[in-house]
């Protein structure tokens, strides 16, 4: 192949492309786009109990509902690489068998960024931005390991 018939197939190609990236936006080419996402959404919302505002307002009357030892364990995730699935310990101290008050007490106290032991740093910034609902909760979760 010659120097010309190379930059005529690379005008040909580069120009094929331009056409197709311009076609991309043209609705006549592709169809109405948008009618689908329309008719995609509503059948989602009959699929799932109704809309994206419906379907947050079912989970937040379900987490209102359910039991502090439940959303505990939901919180109780972020404790399990130190205190074990079970709370039996590990890296850090056994908490199964512990009274609820003492959990409370002590997650209250790391907290406020209070020394309660030689592992007190660890515990600061998982305790720090805690509720006192969701230490309650924590508490009741482990109490029932």
């Amino acid at each position: 192949m010659n120097t010309t018939s190379l930059v005529a197939a690379f005008v040909v190609v580069v120009s094929g492309l331009i056409w197709v990236g311009t076609q991309g936006n043209n609705a006549d080419w592709t169809g109405n786009r948008n009618q689908c996402v329309g008719d995609c959404y509503e059948n989602w919302k009959t699929e799932n109990g109704g809309g994206i505002a419906e379907v947050e307002g079912i989970k937040q009357a379900a987490l209102a509902a359910a039991s502090p030892a439940a959303l505990g364990e939901k919180y109780y995730g972020q404790c399990i690489a130190c205190h074990g699935g079970r709370a039996e310990g590990g890296i850090g101290p056994m908490l199964a068998g512990q009274p609820t008050t003492d959990i409370v007490a002590k997650l209250t106290a790391y907290r406020a960024g209070e020394e309660r032991g030689p592992q007190s740093s660890m515990m600061y910034p998982v305790a720090k931005p805690m509720s006192d609902a969701d230490i309650d909760n924590i508490a009741a979760y482990v109490a029932g390991l």
